[in-house]
């Protein structure tokens, strides 16, 4: 079949007549493209640009050489390098013609239908859309200092607060102070309902509410946490808040914080993991905390974080109650004490025995990352926050979101298929390719760059270039894992385990 073939073969054939050929081609690599172009304009002008028409231009000057025997296929059949410069080039040249025109982007109004980042990491977004998601981060960036850049950068891409301060040169506190400015001129940014411009029906003035609208709003939102209650679960919340007592800040994410506390009711310790502030009024963000619960209360297994309930503070955000664990992520693993080969074999091992428990059950964990995986004080393994998992059951498109740099092809663009048992097959190589190599496997200047290396073609770089010594049996299965196409994966999780298993008896 023409799409199991070569690029050297498509092009053959294309040469000789068949134009299908030359579709499966542009197929192969199309929704790359779009995405990294789309990742390379502007706001503004985007609207004057379209990503794709750009995209095709390229493919047009591609067919163009080839036909005149001006580009011949590299030995490694990858076209990407040469699709990407010819692609930027494109774009180069368009930026340059409509900055040139009389009429200044700059003075054009700015438009107020933003695209709301949250909301489209919470279903399996298309190519352009990913791309728009980075350019509303690196809209963010751009306002922030240098230092603040390097620290949300960091942060986005998994390291831990005490790597990033390390990094950085700075203390852990201001790290945290940081990412507490950066989140709150992010709320700022997107809170309350926008006004188009030059809008002023039934308001005050241009952007105002008038005053029974503001009373319309404070009322909505007070009611807001009680209805989502109701919508959500149509019972009662398991756990009473009155039955928790806080201790410390343990740990926090994007959208909650977790905390050490005290279950007053028998004396043990839990840990409880709360919306952020932010998010008390986001139904989405309260029905996906929810449904984490609903979908590890399917689970059991002692390498699977357990959940005992959720419930809601006096003043309306939502929390779960979970298992206390004693122990370190394995961001903070390597960084104390970078692990052997035979221990990494042991983590991937129980992480792997963790997941095929969890899709034998029908849940795909879809977020694993080295700050989602716990290390016991007595050296086993918890895998936790299912917070972006999905059911193999629902036949509807769930969170497909996560970490840059850990995220599989698949959870960026439906090209690569959808997520599946494999999704989370990509992710155990990147989490052993973290343990190896302290990094994650795909890592760009910025979110836009990381998304790109991850939608090319081009492989993740090999453990050995960061870690010379490595065991080539597990680099091998590390790659193997890592192929963005999800048919050239381990089948299963249990193969990997089992590849594992003779990895550790050599």
């Amino acid at each position: 079949m023409l799409e199991d073939s070569t690029t050297r073969e498509l092009l053959a054939a294309w040469r000789s007549g068949n134009e299908f050929a030359a579709s499966v081609l542009v197929r192969r690599y199309m929704a790359r493209l779009t995405s990294l172009a789309s990742s390379r304009l502007s706001r503004k002008l985007a609207r004057r640009v379209d990503a794709q028409d750009v995209v095709l231009s390229a493919w047009r000057s591609f067919f163009v050489a080839t036909g005149r025997n001006q580009v011949d296929v590299p030995a490694d059949d990858n076209l990407w390098p040469l699709l990407v410069t010819m692609t930027l080039r494109k774009l180069a040249r368009q930026a340059a013609r409509h900055s040139a025109e009389r009429r200044s982007m700059a003075a054009e109004s700015e438009l107020s239908d933003k695209l709301d980042w949250p909301a489209v990491v919470s279903r399996d977004p298309t190519p352009a859309e990913a791309a728009m998601v980075t350019d509303e981060i690196e809209s963010l960036m751009s306002g922030l200092s240098s230092v603040d850049r390097e620290i949300l950068t960091r942060r986005l891409q998994g390291e831990q607060h005490a790597a990033i301060a390390t990094a950085v040169g700075c203390s852990e506190r201001t790290v945290r102070r940081s990412l507490q400015r950066i989140r709150e001129k992010y709320v700022d940014s997107h809170d309350g309902e926008v006004l188009r411009p030059g809008d002023q029906s039934g308001t005050d003035g241009p952007g105002r509410r008038t005053a029974a609208q503001q009373s319309e709003v404070r009322v909505a939102r007070s009611e807001l946490p009680t209805r989502l209650a109701e919508q959500s679960t149509n019972e009662s919340p398991a756990v009473q808040y009155s039955d928790v007592t806080l201790h410390r800040l343990i740990g926090q994410g994007a959208f909650g914080k977790v905390y050490q506390a005290t279950r007053r009711s028998d004396g043990s310790t839990v840990a409880v993991k709360y919306l952020r502030k932010a998010f008390w009024r986001n139904s989405q963000a309260a029905e996906q905390l929810v449904r984490e619960v609903s979908i590890v209360s399917k689970l059991s297994h002692p390498g699977i974080i357990k959940h005992f309930g959720r419930g809601r503070s006096r003043q309306g955000a939502a929390f779960v109650m979970m298992e206390w664990v004693e122990g370190e992520s394995l961001g903070s693993w390597r960084q104390s004490s970078p692990p052997t080969d035979s221990e990494i074999v042991q983590c991937g091992i129980a992480v792997c025995d963790a997941l095929s428990a969890a899709h034998q059950a029908g849940v795909i964990h879809a977020d694993l990352t080295p700050g989602n995986i716990l290390r016991r004080l007595d050296g086993t393994f918890v895998l936790t926050d299912f917070g972006f998992s999905r059911l193999l059951s629902d036949p509807k498109k769930t969170v497909s979101a996560g970490t840059p740099g850990y995220l599989a092809p698949e959870q960026l663009s439906d090209v690569f298929g959808t997520v599946s048992p494999r999704t989370d097959v990509f992710g155990i190589g990147g989490v052993l390719y973290f343990l190896q190599t302290g990094t994650a496997p795909f890592i760009g200047r910025d979110i836009a760059e990381t998304f790109a290396r991850t939608l090319s073609s081009q492989p993740a770089p090999s453990v050995h270039e960061a870690a010379p010594d490595a065991n080539q049996s597990l680099d091998a299965l590390i790659s193997q894992c890592l192929s963005k196409e999800p048919s050239e994966r381990p089948e299963s999780i249990e193969q990997v385990s089992e590849t594992l298993s003779q990895i550790r008896s050599v």
